[in-house]
This record gives structure tokens, sequence and C-alpha cells, in this order.
């Protein structure tokens, strides 16, 4: 384990360190989030979209795994863990055969409540509950026990049961190859206690009793995104140079990442037992 960048964007007093033999990138110490971090974490930026329903907006993350992954909630018991304010709830509810989240910030549970959701404060409260499909987008790496969590996610996991996890990757092309100093600098921040690659959310997951692990590479911000972080330093390239914006090249651009193992999203499908399932089907293997 190496240094690897001397603070996050947050904090003064945590550092990153990267592993040199797997890429993993990790935070210095993980004792600033306590059990009661998220609970009563106050964001205010999160809570603007209250209105008289308290709907949050759509946001393009939410439609992106909407139309992603609503094949595979399709007809299932859903959990979403890590649920946040609830949007992907809402767009796939109707097409789950049950669903509910899991969320321990109050406001945020509260507003998704008050919107007829069935949530959950924490993984003690599921019971005796089961479900067919639960998904973790960009929670894993916030989770200061990931392999214990999975193995209480398991218990709660039908037989032929699917967890789905999606996080940041730590080859993201932007730190591995461009070593964009500018986006390192904003990209590790104090809640994102691990950076994961294709061999760190495996063996995390076989550890939990996962023997069946399919890990397929997602690019998230393409070509116009990367463009503007090396000419200005800033986020936002994706939409203020969306002339870059194409299908076709986004698509090439996706694919040559994936073969590179360098994209800024890593899906994981983990089953409980090897089965014959073509799980990541629809995601660029590389």
């Amino acid at each position: 384990m190496v240094p690897y960048h001397p603070r996050v964007r947050d904090r003064a007093d945590v550092a990153a360190l990267r592993c040199q033999r797997s890429g993993v990138i990790l935070l210095s110490r993980s004792d600033h989030l306590a059990a009661s971090y998220y609970e009563k974490k106050s964001d205010p930026g999160q809570i603007q979209w209250h209105d008289s329903v308290l709907r949050p907006p759509t946001l393009a993350d939410d439609a992106r795994r909407a139309e992603k992954f609503g094949v595979t909630i399709a007809g299932r018991r859903w959990l979403d863990f890590g649920s946040g304010s609830g949007a992907l709830l809402d767009l796939l509810a109707s097409r789950a055969k049950t669903c509910a989240g899991l969320e321990p910030n109050h406001p945020l549970r509260q507003a998704c409540e008050g919107r007829g959701l069935n949530m959950y404060e924490a993984l003690e409260d599921l019971d005796d509950a089961e479900f067919d499909i639960i998904t973790l987008f960009h929670v894993f790496e916030h989770l200061p026990r990931p392999v214990d969590t999975l193995r209480t996610l398991a218990k709660h996991l039908a037989p032929d049961g699917l967890i789905l996890l999606e996080v940041p990757h730590a080859r993201d092309f932007l730190l591995n190859t461009l070593d964009c100093a500018a986006f390192r600098s904003f990209t590790l921040w104090s809640e994102h206690l691990v950076l994961h690659t294709r061999d760190s959310l495996s063996i995390l997951a076989r550890a939990a009793g996962f023997p069946s692990v399919t890990v397929v590479g997602l690019q998230r911000y393409f070509l116009a995104n990367h463009l503007y972080w090396l000419r200005h330093g800033k986020p936002g390239g994706h939409e203020i140079w969306s002339f870059l914006n194409h299908i076709r090249l986004n698509e090439e651009y996706e694919a040559l990442l994936c073969r590179l193992d360098q994209t800024d999203t890593l899906i994981a499908y983990l089953r409980r037992e090897s089965v014959g399932h073509d799980d990541g089907k629809d995601a660029r293997a590389g």
C-alpha cells in the first residue's frame, strides 16, 4: 500500500492510499463514518426537491438504471439498499412484484414513506423478509464492513436470488491513464472508503459466500466529460460540451474503455449458487 493522494476533497485529515498490486484505492481511516453518520447527515441539496408530495426529480442515473435493469427487476421481489430519495423506486415500483427501500437517513426515508413507498431504516428491521433481487447503487463503497453486510443480505435473498452492485471504479481512465490531478482531487471523498476493481469485488463477494460473481464495466461519463476535465479541470463537460455527445461515439468510447478495463463504473452480479444465468448480457464486458 502506497500513498496516493494527501487528502480527500472534504477532509484534510483523511488521505488516500493505493494498492500497487490490485489497484484498489482506499482511505487511510474510516472511523469518521460512525454508525449514526448517515442517519444524522443533513444535506440541504438533497431536500431542495421537496414539494406538496415530496417527489424528487428523475436524475440521469435513475433513468439509466430504470432502463438498464427494469427487465431484471420486473415481476420480482426487490429491495433497493441505500435508496436515497427513492427516485428509482418511483420509476420501477409498478414493474416489480413487490418493492422496498432501505435508507438510514431519516428525512429521505420519511419523504419516501410520504409517497407510499415501503421503507426500512436498517438491516435489522428486515426480520424474515425475503427478496429475489437486492440492488446497491453506489452504496457498497460507503460500507465500513462490506463482507458482513453481504452476508446479512444473503440471509434475505431467495435461493435463486441476485445481488446487484454498482460502484465507482478505481481504474477509471481519468485516474489510471490520464492521471488527471484535478479529477483525483475532486473524486476522492471521505464517504467513499474504497474504490474497487474487478478483483476486489470478486474477492469480497466470495468471502461473503457468493461463488457466482460476474463483473462488467459501464461508462457513465463519456469523451466530452473527459476532454473538459483535461482542458478546464472541472466536472460537467458532458453537459457544457454536449455537442460532443453522439450515440455512436459514446458507444465506441465505452467499448474501448471496457477493453482497457478503465471504465468509471463497475457492475457486479452476485449469486449464492453457480447457475447458468447470463448476467451482464446487456452490459459491455469488453
